[in-house]
C-alpha cells in the first residue's frame, strides 16, 4: 500500500509551444544607443560620404563627441573622464581630435590626409578605452592589443542591433487611441499634399525674385543629389556600416566584450638577453665610434672618390631601420625578461649608441638636403627621427622603472610633435626652402626645382609662389590637368577646402 500516491496530480506537457522563450535582443538597449547610432549614421554619410578633406569633417567630428557625451550622460558618465576618474588624458584626446579634424579641411596634400586619418583612427579607438576600461599598468601591447579588440570585437556582435530593434519594436506593439491614429493619417496625407504645391510654388518665387532664387539654389546645393546608382548603393552601406559602427563600439565596450590580459612581470631568464644583447651591443659601440670619427668630427678620411653628400645618403635607410630595430629590441627585453642590472645597463647602453645612430641618420639627411634641397620624404624623415628621439627616450625611462606608462607618454608626445608638423605646412615650407636655395644661387638646375614643386606639391605650397608668374601659372595648369581638383572637388558647400580656396584665389588672377 505504501506504493500508492493519493495527492493531487500536475499536467507536465512539456511540447507545449507556450514555453518560456529566450530573449535575443534587448529593448532597452536599443533605446540607449538606437536613436544615438541612427544621428550618427546620417551626419557621418552627409559629411564624408567621398568628402574626408573639407570642410564637413571637423563638423562630423564636433557632432560624434556631442553624441557621446550625451550617451555617457545617460550612465552618469563624463566625457572626458577615464573609468578611474581622471580627466586630463580626456582632455587632450577631445582637443586633438578637434585639431586633426580641423587640418582635413586646411590641406590637399594626399599623404598629410592619409596619416591624419591613421592618426584620428587610432587616437579615437584608445580614447574609447580610456573611457570604458580600466586601463592602468597597460604598456603598449596591451594598447595595441585593446585597440585591434575594439575594432575587431563588434563582429562578432553584428545581429545585435537587429535582435534589439526586433524587440523594441516588439514592446511597442500597443493599440494607439483611434483619434491619435486619424491625427497621424491627416498629418501624412498634408504632407503629401504640399509636396507638389510646394514645388510648384518654390518655382513660381523663384523666377519672380532673383535673391529668393539665389538662396534656393544654394540650398540645393548642400544636398547634393547621386548622379548615378552606384552612389545610391555607397550611400546606403555608408548610412549601414555608420549605425553599425555607432551601435556596436560602445555596446561591446560597455558589456565588457573587450578583454585584455594584464602584462605580467617577466619570468623568462635574464641571461638570454644579457647575452644576445652584449653581442650586438658591442658592434654597436664599434660602429658609433665610426659615426663620430667620421662623420661628426671629419678627423678621418673617407674613402677615395666619395664625397660627404655620398657618403651622407649612401646607408641612411637602412640605418634608419636599425635604430626602428633597437627601440623594438628595448621595448621585447623590458617586457619577457627578469629583472637584472646587467640588462638594463647593457640596454642602456645599446639607447646610447641608437641616439649616436639617430644623430648620425640626422646628420646624413641634412648634408643630403644642403646639395640637393629639400622635398617632403627627406622632412618627414627628420620630423620622423625627432619621434623616435622622444620615444627611446621614454622606454630607458622604462627599462630603470617599469611601471613608467609609456603608451601615454609616448602618445601625447607623438601626437603633439604630429600636431605642430602638420600644422607648419610643410608643402609650403619646403617650396619656400628650394625657392630661397635657387634665389641664393645653391642649386645649379632650377628645373628640377621647379618641376618638384610643380608635380610633386599640393595647393598647400601656392603661397610661397607668390611673386613667381611663371611657376605659379604651371602649377595651376598641372592642378587642373593631373588632379582635376578645380571646381571639380571643392567648388561645393560640402566640399569646401582653406588650402584649395586660398590657391583658388592665386589662381584667379591668370583666367
Amino acid at each position: 500500500m505504501s506504493d500508492i500516491y493519493t495527492g493531487p496530480t500536475y499536467n507536465l506537457d512539456m511540447t507545449n509551444k507556450a514555453a518560456v522563450q529566450v530573449k535575443k535582443g534587448n529593448a532597452d538597449t536599443f533605446k540607449k544607443y538606437g536613436l544615438f547610432s541612427l544621428i550618427f549614421a546620417v551626419i557621418y554619410t552627409f559629411c564624408l560620404y567621398k568628402n574626408h578633406d573639407a570642410i564637413t569633417y571637423p563638423i562630423y567630428m564636433l557632432v560624434t563627441l556631442t553624441l557621446l557625451h550625451f550617451l555617457r550622460k545617460k550612465d552618469g558618465l563624463s566625457l572626458i573622464k577615464s573609468k578611474s576618474g581622471s580627466s586630463t588624458l580626456g582632455l587632450f584626446y577631445v582637443v586633438s581630435l578637434m585639431l586633426l579634424s580641423i587640418h582635413k579641411c586646411m590641406s590637399t596634400n594626399g599623404v598629410l590626409l592619409w596619416l591624419d586619418s591613421l592618426a584620428i583612427f587610432l587616437l579615437f579607438f584608445s580614447f574609447m578605452l580610456y573611457l570604458y576600461m580600466d586601463t592602468t599598468g597597460w604598456d603598449i601591447i596591451e594598447w595595441i592589443s585593446g585597440i585591434a579588440l575594439a575594432v575587431f570585437t563588434p563582429i562578432s556582435r553584428l545581429f545585435a542591433p537587429f535582435n534589439d530593434m526586433s524587440e523594441w519594436i516588439k514592446s511597442k506593439k500597443v493599440k494607439a487611441p483611434s483619434e491619435k491614429k486619424k491625427n497621424i493619417g491627416a498629418v501624412g496625407i498634408g504632407i503629401l499634399c504640399a509636396i507638389p504645391v510646394l514645388l510648384i510654388v518654390l518655382l513660381l518665387l523663384s523666377s519672380a525674385d532673383v535673391v529668393f532664387n539665389s538662396l534656393i539654389e544654394k540650398i540645393f546645393d548642400i544636398f547634393v543629389l547621386p548622379e548615378n546608382f552606384l552612389d545610391f548603393i555607397g550611400i546606403g552601406f555608408k548610412l549601414v556600416f555608420g549605425f553599425l559602427l555607432a551601435y556596436l563600439v560602445p555596446y561591446v565596450l560597455d558589456k565588457g566584450d573587450v578583454k585584455v590580459a594584464t602584462k605580467q612581470e617577466g619570468h623568462v631568464n635574464p641571461v638570454i638577453a644579457i647575452t644576445f644583447t652584449a653581442i650586438i651591443g658591442s658592434v654597436y659601440v664599434v660602429f658609433s665610434l665610426i659615426q663620430v670619427l667620421y662623420l661628426f668630427t671629419g678627423s678621418m678620411g673617407l674613402p677615395k672618390g666619395i664625397s660627404y653628400a655620398q657618403y651622407a645618403h649612401e646607408g641612411f635607410y637602412q640605418l634608419l631601420a636599425v635604430c626602428i630595430l633597437n627601440v623594438a629590441m628595448v621595448s621585447i627585453c623590458t617586457r619577457l625578461f627578469k629583472r637584472s642590472k646587467a640588462l638594463s645597463a647593457i640596454l642602456l647602453i645599446i639607447g646610447g649608441c641608437t641616439y649616436i645612430m639617430i644623430a648620425s641618420s640626422a646628420m646624413r639627411m641634412v648634408m643630403y638636403i644642403r646639395v640637393y634641397q629639400l622635398t617632403f620624404l627627406r622632412l618627414f624623415v627628420l620630423w620622423f627621427l625627432a619621434v623616435l628621439c622622444l620615444w627611446l627616450a621614454f622606454l630607458l625611462v622604462s627599462v630603470i622603472n617599469r611601471n613608467f606608462p609609456i603608451f601615454k607618454a609616448c602618445m601625447v608626445a607623438v601626437t603633439v610633435a604630429y600636431i605642430g608638423f602638420v600644422f607648419a605646412n610643410p608643402d609650403y615650407q619646403i617650396a619656400k626652402y628650394d625657392l630661397q636655395a635657387v634665389a641664393d644661387g645653391k642649386v645649379d638646375d632650377y628645373k628640377d626645382v621647379d618641376n618638384y614643386i610643380v608635380e610633386n606639391l599640393s595647393t598647400d605650397a601656392a603661397p610661397a609662389l607668390i611673386g613667381n608668374e611663371k611657376l605659379l601659372h604651371q602649377f595651376q595648369l598641372n592642378m587642373e590637368n593631373k588632379w582635376g581638383y578645380i571646381s571639380k572637388r571643392y567648388d561645393t558647400v560640402r566640399g569646401f577646402n582653406f588650402s584649395y580656396n586660398r590657391a583658388k584665389k592665386l589662381f584667379g588672377k591668370f583666367k
